[in-house]
């Protein structure tokens, strides 16, 4: 099950963020320790990490961090990241071409389209047209 799903620029400006499992205490600090802790890493390393009690796989995006975080041992680190690349083809084919400022400006949107790939922590649905069929 997902814990949270977020979306995060090189500034560490959070843009999207979506809790599934519990909210942590102080949310703003948690999503910023989180972002650092994957803005500062080389281009070399592993897209994996541990955060808390938390496994942690990121993806960049042109200046975005598309970051998901799990329960440790519960999900497989190289399905998440095909979840992370299946979430950012469906908003490339739905804002032709996502940009920061897409995600600004049509956040409700993308809530839609990341509510319609993950429902409650789940993954529901990897069809992109399927997915996109309902969102439109």
């Amino acid at each position: 099950m997902i814990s949270f799903c977020l979306i995060v620029n090189r500034r560490c400006q959070t843009r999207f963020v979506r809790y599934y499992d519990r909210i942590p205490q102080d949310p703003p600090s948690f999503e910023l320790d989180v972002a650092r802790k994957c803005i500062i890493r080389k281009p070399g390393h592993a897209l994996f990490l541990t955060i808390q009690d938390c496994a942690v796989v990121y993806r960049v995006y042109a200046s975005l961090y598309f970051i998901i975080g799990y329960p440790q041992g519960t999900e497989n680190e190289f399905a998440i990241l095909e979840l992370i690349q299946n979430c950012v083809e469906a908003m490339n084919t739905y804002f032709e071409g996502v940009t920061e400022l897409d995600i600004v400006c049509n956040l409700e949107k993308v809530h839609m389209i990341m509510e319609e790939i993950i429902t409650k922590g789940v993954i529901s649905e990897t069809n992109q047209a399927r997915m996109l069929d309902t969102t439109l």
